[in-house]
């Protein structure tokens, strides 16, 4: 079971936005020009992640909204690490509270997503917007009157030996919150979700050398 990148996008938004009843309303195209950049003031800082290094950035502004981003690399090439990251189909199983999981709209540039997240007796409903640029750019949006806007962008670039992944989200909220528990919660979910994806394209790695090796024998033996 695949366990896709963005999916740690998805659930640190429902983690944090259990007071949401409304639903989305959309405006157009998904800009992220601002999120694939340093920011001014940003804190860096770098993580092992299980046996894997993590670069992550933060900053928070009353004005200009909550920055949170992560870069790493992964060993599957840009192609595998795409399908892996842009893998929803679990989503619902793997998020806590998450009852339902709804494809509304699935082109091959864009899909929207809706979620049901049950919190106590209530159950709140989600939409987000996702525009994909196969196969090195996602960006997704979520837009609520109730909670603000929430961005995010996960940008994939082949290199000679890996593939780098660049994530970054923004949260412009409604209502003034506690920025530094946001930041601690953003950092905590993409983090694990990080090292599950990692993971993931580790064993993915495995299976193709471990059948490849299956095959040459199989060859062997005619």
């Amino acid at each position: 079971m695949a366990t896709g990148v963005l999916r740690g996008l998805f659930r640190r938004v429902c983690v944090g936005v259990v007071w949401v009843c409304a639903p989305a309303v959309w405006a157009g195209s998904i800009e992220t020009e601002f999120l694939e950049q340093p920011w001014p003031r940003q804190m860096v800082r770098e993580y092992e992640v299980g046996k894997w290094p993590v670069r992550w950035r933060q900053k928070a502004s009353v004005t200009e909204g909550i920055f949170a981003g992560a870069s790493f690399n992964t060993t599957t090439p840009l192609e595998q690490t795409w399908e892996l990251a842009t893998d929803y189909t679990d989503l619902g199983s793997m998020t806590p509270g998450v009852t339902a999981v709804r494809m509304i709209e699935q082109t091959p540039t864009r899909q929207v997503i809706q979620i049901d997240i049950k919190v106590l007796w209530k159950t709140l409903r989600l939409r987000f917007e996702i525009e994909q640029e196969r196969p090195d750019a996602v960006r997704f949006r979520l837009v609520n009157p109730e909670l603000g806007e929430y961005r995010g962008v996960c940008l994939m670039r082949q290199e000679p030996n890996h593939t780098q992944v660049e994530l970054a989200t923004w949260l412009k909220p409604a209502v003034r919150l506690p920025s530094g528990l946001i930041l601690s919660v953003e950092r905590i979910v993409l983090l694990r979700g990080i090292r599950n994806f990692l993971e993931t394209c580790e064993q993915h790695l495995q299976d193709a050398h471990e059948q490849s090796v299956a095959l040459g024998e199989v060859d062997k033996g005619r």
